[in-house]
């Protein structure tokens, strides 16, 4: 009997067409809407991802995208790796030159505002916890041509003491097997587990590690999505994806990061001492509920910052904090 390809070898073939996991154009299971359904919260729960269909409208979108513009032209404040635009240089010509700024919302009050936005705060108090609080931001461009990111989990990198991370991936263009869309391990968040993560030579893929786990290439399914939908994904669910190989374009994104206010938050790579047991980074915003932990203030540790897609070499991490510290995601 012929084996039948799956659709990560036919994508890593370059031979899965845009749409074509979506069975008869439907969309696939774990696509929802709002108001959140108990179905939708026990798919989130049981596959550890969840996709809000239709959640920013196109106004919203064509305004991230201009804003994009706008923070890698060098015109929202500091960025540290941003060269500034030239004279005459167009919009698609700056983006190009960059996979990821990390922390916009640092510089860029649409960024920060969008932290909040009502769709995303909907599902994230119906899946983590009434209190919400966000620690990070990170704008992907993503042109064609771009790497992608190799297999790892979010809590890898930032590690909440409740396991209540979870990423809001905001589609600012459609995502495609084609252009890069992500990729995931349905249930891979089940383990409870941080997988090991070692440094790879694959040239598909930017300069983060890859995690090592029980699983094959061929368990994941991709998530492809159209502009203005959002991902929502646990922080141990493994996830990926491939480079944008579409022949023009970019897959651009906005992926925000969020947690329960009522779990501290241990993110000693960026610059945060003293003992585990009480420490926590306090560089956060909150968007929902209440925070257990206001009488500690808040901090300004991160600033604006390209990540390095490996095409010119990855050098080092020292990036996140104001002070250069850096954790790699």
């Amino acid at each position: 009997m012929t084996e039948i390809p799956s659709l990560n070898g036919r994508a890593e073939a370059r031979e899965l067409a845009p749409w074509e996991s979506w069975d008869g154009g439907r969309s696939p299971a774990g696509y929802t809407g709002l108001p959140l359904s108990d179905a939708a919260r026990r798919f989130y729960h049981d596959n550890g991802f969840l996709v809000l269909e239709n959640a920013l409208g196109n106004d919203e979108i064509a305004a991230l995208n201009a804003e994009a513009a706008q923070i890698c032209r060098g015109e929202r404040g500091d960025v540290r790796g941003i060269v500034p635009a030239a004279p005459g240089e167009s919009d698609d010509e700056v983006l190009r030159r960059y996979l990821c700024i990390h922390f916009p919302h640092k510089i860029s009050a649409a960024m920060r505002a969008t932290l909040a936005h009502p769709s995303i705060t909907d599902v994230l108090t119906g899946v983590i916890s009434p209190n919400v609080k966000c620690m990070q931001s990170m704008l992907f461009i993503k042109a064609s041509g771009k790497p992608g990111q190799a297999w790892h989990q979010d809590e890898f990198f930032i590690p909440t003491r409740d396991r209540s991370l979870a990423g809001a991936w905001i589609a600012m263009d459609d995502a495609t097997v084609e252009n890069g869309c992500l990729w995931v391990i349905p249930g891979s968040h089940r383990h409870g587990v941080l997988w090991p993560q070692h440094k790879h030579n694959d040239r598909r893929f930017d300069c983060s590690g890859e995690a090592e786990f029980p699983y094959t290439n061929d368990d994941a399914v991709p998530v492809e999505v159209r502009r203005g939908s959002i991902v929502f994904f646990n922080g141990y669910l493994l996830h990926r994806s491939l480079p944008n190989y579409a022949p023009g374009g970019f897959r651009r994104s906005l992926v925000n990061h969020y947690m329960s206010a009522e779990s501290l938050l241990p993110w000693f790579g960026n610059g945060l001492e003293g003992p585990v047991s009480t420490a926590d980074y306090r560089d956060i915003v909150l968007v929902a509920g209440r925070d257990p932990y206001a009488y500690k203030g808040l901090e300004e540790r991160a600033s604006a910052h390209v990540r390095p897609s490996g095409e010119g070499g990855c050098g080092n991490a020292d990036n996140n904090a104001a002070d250069g510290d850096e954790d790699d995601h």
